[in-house]
């Protein structure tokens, strides 16, 4: 039981990152007119992956799980637009970073 739900757990890991890295394409794409297509079909095609792999997760996770799990996309969001964009983060947005892990920590915890 312990081993399939790490398992989901890693998985929705894995689709955070990839809808963390499909955001900034997007944002690329409104950045770079002259790739803006080649931007939004990689975007596109990195939430397409991480949906599937999100469907797989929940064969071993509880929605009820999975959901909060995958709130850690805002913080692969902002780490990955403040260090490859350069976008400004408040000391406030980190306080909620921290909040946003301290709670998917919680739930993984029980997972």
């Amino acid at each position: 039981m312990m081993r399939t739900a790490l398992i989901g757990v890693l998985l929705v890991l894995l689709c955070t990152i990839l809808e963390g890295g499909a955001q900034l394409l997007l944002k690329k794409s409104s950045l770079d007119c002259g790739r803006r297509r080649l931007w939004i079909a990689a975007g596109m095609v990195m939430f397409g992956t991480e949906a599937a792999l999100y469907t797989v997760a929940l064969q071993f996770l509880d929605v009820s799980t999975a959901y909060p799990i995958g709130s850690l996309s805002f913080v692969v969001v902002t780490l990955l637009s403040h260090w490859l964009l350069g976008e400004q983060v408040s000391r406030t947005r980190w306080t909620g970073v921290a909040l946003i892990i301290a709670g998917a920590g919680l739930v993984m915890a029980r997972a």
